[in-house]
């Protein structure tokens, strides 16, 4: 909690109090947790926690336009590992660059959350949203192991192959896994 902030929304609903034992300022990035956290509750979802975080490798790879593109990093990530259809089973939503802070980003971000439990900011960091905060982090972490992975790869000179389409669906068939939110 040295780096984690919780408040609680006033009843005016235009303030706020830190409710945390040691207070810590929230994130900039208060509109989008503010909206996702309403999305969930006005949706009936069981994810209660959402997590803002700068991870290195997603935010590197939104660095190139291939992955900025439909579902390729998504096809990429889900290729390097298997564990990361388990984990991230939604893929990853990816917002073009926004400013940081402002009510565009947090819409965009709405609009992603939608199919994709986790979302990568162009050029700034990722929002996941899950059951609980580990579950929120869990899908994220696996994501950047991915990521690493494809980076270590491609850093022995080569474009690595992933697993084949029909072996990622034979690791989704078989372990019986999510198309969409499961709740």
């Amino acid at each position: 909690m040295q780096n984690g902030s919780i408040v609680r929304i006033c009843d005016d609903c235009a303030s706020y109090e830190i409710i945390a034992d040691e207070p810590v300022a929230p994130t900039s990035e208060l509109p989008t947790h503010l909206a996702l956290q309403n999305y969930l509750l006005e949706t009936g979802s069981c994810y209660k926690a959402t997590l803002h975080t700068h991870p290195i490798e997603l935010v590197a790879m939104s660095h190139i336009e291939r992955f900025l593109r439909g579902d390729e990093m998504t096809r990429v990530l889900w290729s390097m590992i298997p564990e990361t259809l388990a984990f991230a089973p939604l893929g990853i939503g990816i917002v073009p660059y926004g400013l940081p802070s402002s009510v565009e980003l947090a819409k965009d971000t709405l609009e992603k959350i939608k199919k994709h439990d986790v979302v990568l900011w162009e050029k700034h960091g990722t929002v996941a949203v899950g059951q609980d905060i580990m579950d929120a982090f869990d899908q994220t972490d696996v994501l950047c192991k991915a990521a690493n992975i494809y980076m270590c790869a491609r850093n022995m000179g080569s474009e690595p192959d992933g697993m084949t389409p029909e072996a990622m669906k034979e690791v989704q068939d078989v372990f019986n896994l999510p198309k969409t939110r499961p709740c």
